[in-house]
């Protein structure tokens, strides 16, 4: 019987593991910290940066990748990794800059989504210098589930997207012609596009619902269709554990009697 409850105690503790970081940061050209710190004030939620290549990481129960202004092309194994990763259910949000500081970055960033794809790609453009605030009142925040409570957002000065097909617009600029945020969903996968580092700046400020944007991209509902052969949620494993710790105790019950 002990040796059924130490079982049963690993399994448990091996689920709460492999199911903690939800979010995984992965980048070069900014600070990775801003973001993790932020999906680590979450509570109930969890996140951790990555380095290296990302085929090299493991991706198991991770349920949103930021995938920041990248130094170099991403090669094909990480694409194939991203594809992977979106056939799960995962979601990438790719974040860029505007085109007069990181065009490099946001080439590879427009080359790895069509790869992936994915319809949204980035101009080497710079509009709205400057901070300014989208709202839902001034047009520029769009009515959508993922951008539900977000009232107020802050930035400065992005690059605007190229979108078609099933591809949609999240918030424009002001003159509400150039698309700056936008998203994609590719099988049960989801691609969220963002080219402005500064919407980052204040985003522990009650002033601005920065905050609620990032978090909508988590939890979020995107519209995708379900994962195929979906792997169990934690929640049923652990119900699962605790059947077994369950016929464990009445088997030993029975054998008392």
């Amino acid at each position: 019987m002990k040796k059924v409850l130490a079982l049963i105690c690993f399994f448990l503790l091996s689920v709460v593991q492999a199911s903690a970081t939800e979010v995984n940061v992965w980048g070069e050209r900014y600070d990775l910290g801003v973001i993790n710190t932020f999906y680590n004030s979450l509570i109930g939620h969890d996140s951790s940066i990555i380095s290296g290549q990302l085929d090299t990481n493991n991706l198991s129960g991770v349920k949103l990748l930021w995938a920041v202004q990248p130094a170099n092309a991403y090669t094909s194994a990480e694409i194939a990794s991203m594809t992977t990763f979106l056939g799960n259910g995962g979601r990438i949000a790719f974040m860029g800059e505007h085109g007069g500081y990181a065009p490099n970055e946001d080439s590879y960033i427009s080359a790895a989504i069509a790869a992936l794809g994915g319809h949204i790609s980035i101009n080497l453009d710079y509009p709205d210098g400057g901070y300014h605030d989208a709202t839902v009142g001034n047009g520029q925040i769009l009515s959508h589930e993922l951008t539900t409570g977000v009232n107020t957002y802050n930035y400065a000065c992005f690059a605007s997207l190229n979108i078609s097909g099933p591809a949609q617009a999240l918030m424009v600029g002001t003159n509400h012609n150039q698309i700056m945020m936008a998203y994609e969903n590719i099988g049960p996968g989801s691609i969220f596009l963002i080219t402005d580092q500064n919407v980052w700046d204040n985003i522990s400020s009650v002033s601005f619902d920065n905050n609620r944007m990032f978090e909508n991209l988590l939890l979020g509902n995107t519209g995708a269709p379900p994962v195929n052969n979906p792997v169990p949620e934690p929640s049923t494993l652990l119900l699962l554990g605790g059947g077994l710790l369950g016929l464990g105790f009445t088997r030993k019950r029975f054998a008392k009697k």
